[in-house]
């Protein structure tokens, strides 16, 4: 999503549950894709779009399951059962049909019942994001005691030790 364009790349199918954690990525990452002289990247790319070889808009299908968690398609659930449909027409049409036009990129929500929708106004919103890529700078004076998530030097170790073993072990 941080690279200077997410153009001429193959057709893209991007399925997410309307309560996923990353959604609002996975909206953006859709648009830059399918429109991407419209949906710059980072500031820090500045410049390099006009350069990049990449413009060529990708052929992008969204899909925004209701009501639907992370990994949705490891539950049962007739949402479930709709998205694999969904992946499968889609990759049937993409491999057996290479000398026919894909439709146009769409972008689908599609409620507990099957029923595609257009997309919400709080689903729009992701497209108004100005500082893409820009992290935020956090000190540890504005963590409070309570906070259970500081990497401690205790855990920054552990994580190192585990990163090591799966490294050697991989």
């Amino acid at each position: 999503m941080l690279a200077e364009s997410l153009g001429n790349l193959p057709p893209l199918l991007l399925v997410t549950g309307d309560e996923e954690r990353i959604r609002d990525e996975i909206i953006y990452l859709a648009h830059r894709s399918a429109e991407p002289t419209k949906y710059k990247g980072p500031s820090y790319n500045a410049g390099k779009f006009e350069k990049s070889p990449f413009q060529t808009p990708t052929n992008t299908t969204l899909e925004i399951y209701e009501e639907m968690p992370h990994v949705f398609q490891m539950m049962e659930h007739p949402s479930t059962t709709k998205s694999y449909e969904r992946t499968s027409e889609f990759i049937d049409r993409v491999i057996n049909s290479p000398n026919e036009p894909l439709p146009p990129s769409s972008y689908n929500y599609i409620s507990i019942k099957g029923e595609f929708n257009p997309l919400k106004e709080h689903h729009k919103k992701v497209l108004d994001w100005e500082e893409i890529g820009i992290v935020p700078s956090v000190t540890r004076n504005e963590f409070n005691s309570t906070t259970s998530h500081i990497l401690t030097p205790k855990l920054l170790i552990s994580i190192g030790i585990i990163s090591v073993l799966a490294y050697i072990l991989y």
